[in-house]
Order: C-alpha cells, then sequence, then structure tokens
C-alpha cells in the first residue's frame, strides 16, 4: 500500500536525520508502521524539498519490485535525489545494525539507474520521543529521537487545526459510513424522488444554497444531517456546476472555509448512500490533496471508486495522485477556475 505527500507546505530540515524522523507523523497524519518512507529532492543546485512516499514494507521476494516502483515514481515527477527512512521492520541487530538493509540497498541501487542521489538511509523501529535511531551507511551514525510533539512539522500541523492519528488504520475508520438502516432509507428516498427538490427554483443556485447552509452549520459544529438535508445535498452535489463551486473551496487550504467544507465533505461522505456518496468522497480527496495531505486523499478515492466505480473525476485525481502531480499544479486549475467562474455559483461560509 502507498500513501504519497507533497511536504512543500511543511518544511522539515532534511540535514538533520533525527528531525526528519521525528517530523514523519506529521508529514503523512498517521503514525506509520512496518513502512519504508522516501522524502524527495528536487534540484539541480541546491536541492529542494519534493514529495514524499510511503510504502508498506515489501515481504520477501518482492523487494526489487518495491524498489524499481518508488524509484520510476520519483524519477517521472522530476526528482533528482532522495533520504530514505525505514520505519519498524524489525530489530536492530547485536551489532546495533538496522533491519532491512537488503531492501535499502536495492532501492539506492534503483534510485542510482535514475541517477537519483540518496543523501541518507535512516531507521527508527517506531517515531516517539527518546526512541533509538540508526543510519544504513555509517554504523556510528545515530542516536535518540527528539519528541516528535516538539518539531516544525507538529507546530505547522497543529496550528493549522489537523490531527495527526495514532495509525493509517485510524485515519481509514474516519470514513466508515454511518447505520446500514440509515444508509438504505435515505436510499430509498433518492430512489422515489425523480425531481430535485427545489420545486420551481434554478436548480444550480438552490443547489449552492443548499451546500452553502450546510457549511454556515459545519462551521459552527453542527455535523448532524437529518434524511431531509441528505437527500438535498447529494441532489445538489450531483450538478456538475455545484460539484465545481465546491472545488473551489479548497483554496486557501488554511481558510476557515476550506476546514468548514472539507469537515462537510467527510461527514457526508459517511451519511450519503452509494453511488451518492462517491461525490462528497471525491470533495474530500480533492480537498486533502490540495493541502498536501495525500495519505487522506487516497483513502478517499479508493472509497469513491467503491461507491461509483465509473465516476469520473475520482478516475482523474487517481490518476494524477500516481502519477505524483504536486499539488501546486491542481491550485493552479483552481485559480484559473476562479477567475472563470461565474461568481453566482461560489461557495461561502
Amino acid at each position: 500500500m502507498t500513501t504519497s505527500t507533497p511536504t512543500g507546505r511543511t518544511k522539515v530540515d532534511l540535514t538533520d536525520p533525527a528531525d526528519l524522523l521525528a517530523a514523519i507523523p506529521y508529514l503523512l497524519g498517521f503514525h506509520p508502521e512496518d513502512s519504508v518512507v522516501v522524502f524527495g529532492l528536487r534540484g539541480p543546485g541546491r536541492m529542494k524539498q519534493g514529495l514524499v512516499m510511503r510504502v508498506d514494507l515489501p515481504p520477501p521476494g518482492l523487494e526489487q519490485d518495491q524498489a524499481r516502483d518508488l524509484a520510476i515514481r520519483l524519477a517521472v515527477s522530476g526528482h533528482t535525489g532522495a533520504t530514505l527512512a525505514v520505519v519498524g521492520g524489525g530489530t536492530a541487530n547485536k551489532a546495533g545494525r538496522p533491519p532491512r538493509r537488503r531492501f535499502v540497498r536495492r532501492l539506492e541501487a534503483a534510485l542510482a539507474e535514475y541517477e537519483i542521489s540518496v543523501t541518507h538511509s535512516v531507521w527508527a523501529p517506531r517515531i516517539a520521543a527518546d526512541v533509538r535511531w540508526g543510519c544504513y551507511r555509517e554504523r556510528t551514525c545515530g542516536g535518540l529521537l527528539p519528541d516528535p510533539r516538539d518539531s516544525v512539522a507538529a507546530a505547522v500541523v497543529t496550528g493549522a487545526g489537523h490531527v495527526t492519528h495514532a495509525s493509517r488504520d485510524e485515519v481509514e475508520r474516519l470514513f466508515d459510513p454511518v447505520e446500514p438502516e440509515t444508509l438504505a432509507r435515505r436510499a430509498d428516498l433518492l430512489t422515489r424522488m425523480a425531481d430535485p427538490p427545489w420545486r420551481g427554483a434554478d436548480p444550480v443556485p438552490a443547489g449552492v444554497a443548499e451546500v452553502n447552509a450546510a457549511l454556515t452549520r459545519a462551521d459552527g459544529g453542527d455535523r448532524a444531517i437529518t434524511d431531509d438535508q441528505a437527500v438535498r445535498l447529494a441532489w445538489a452535489l450531483s450538478l456538475v456546476e455545484v460539484r465545481g463551486a465546491c472545488l473551489l473551496t479548497a483554496v486557501p487550504a488554511d481558510s476557515a472555509l476550506a476546514r468548514a467544507a472539507e469537515d462537510l465533505w467527510l461527514t457526508l461522505a459517511r451519511e450519503l448512500p452509494a453511488p451518492e456518496a462517491a461525490e462528497a468522497l471525491v470533495l474530500k480527496a480533492h480537498a486533502a490533496y490540495v493541502r498536501g495531505d495525500l495519505a487522506t486523499a487516497g483513502m478517499a478515492l479508493a472509497r469513491a471508486g467503491e461507491a461509483d466505480p465509473g465516476h469520473g473525476l475520482a478516475k482523474l485525481l487517481s490518476t494524477a495522485l500516481n502519477a505524483m502531480v504536486p499539488p501546486d499544479d491542481l491550485i493552479e486549475v483552481i485559480l484559473r477556475q476562479q477567475a472563470e467562474g461565474p461568481p453566482e455559483i461560489r461557495l461561502r461560509a
């Protein structure tokens, strides 16, 4: 399983392996286990921080395939350097050397084939204060991790109001749907409703107004969704123009509107039946992608594919995610849409 995330909004010190390891949970949004985290670097000249990829450590026999896949992903997205961090994967041997050395050697070799230089290769059994870490290349390299909560990444992420979860599974559970009875009842209501719920009104402005009202409630901390609200919001998000307006709420990513909107999309992803839930899941994925949380974006897109396998925007975003398209490229598209889009379908909290 792969998690990719850009770190352009949360800078870390790539020259200090201990600080880099401590920042990992805040860059990914969760504490990884049995993972390799690859920090991409871009040049020429003084290298700049690029994308970060997290993948599960491969089982025996698949090390070479995993190494090649990671190397190709970095190469096609314009990276010229990398720092490698293994979290978990076993314990150090009696000489203090870290585990999974064979895989790391293969990964370094695969990166070298694409002329991607490796700055550091480091290991820690887990990310926590005073845990002993080490290096793959130098036996004398290592020490004790600082408290991750004191890292710059922690301050930036926490200050922006984002939560760092204890595990990837904990993030996955955020998307778990509400009770099956509730979803079945709402699916039945949507099936029996042949026309939009806004009788006599232009559906696009009415849909925007519906979403605006829900955003205002979400911004005020009210996340309860009634059956009537669920049906109305499902209809609203099914309109291409309304969904386009919803996409614009993701920028700027640190705005109150963006935070309220992303909270609403997650709530609706749980509260709506399939296939309607796919619309909310795609909006959640898009918002997470834009703010640099590709771990959450990938999870949301996977759920969207389950809810509606043919969803076009979900497929487009999945392609961008797999190709490691930088979030800044998405933001440029959004800004162009904001400049060109009709004001009457722009959302305001």
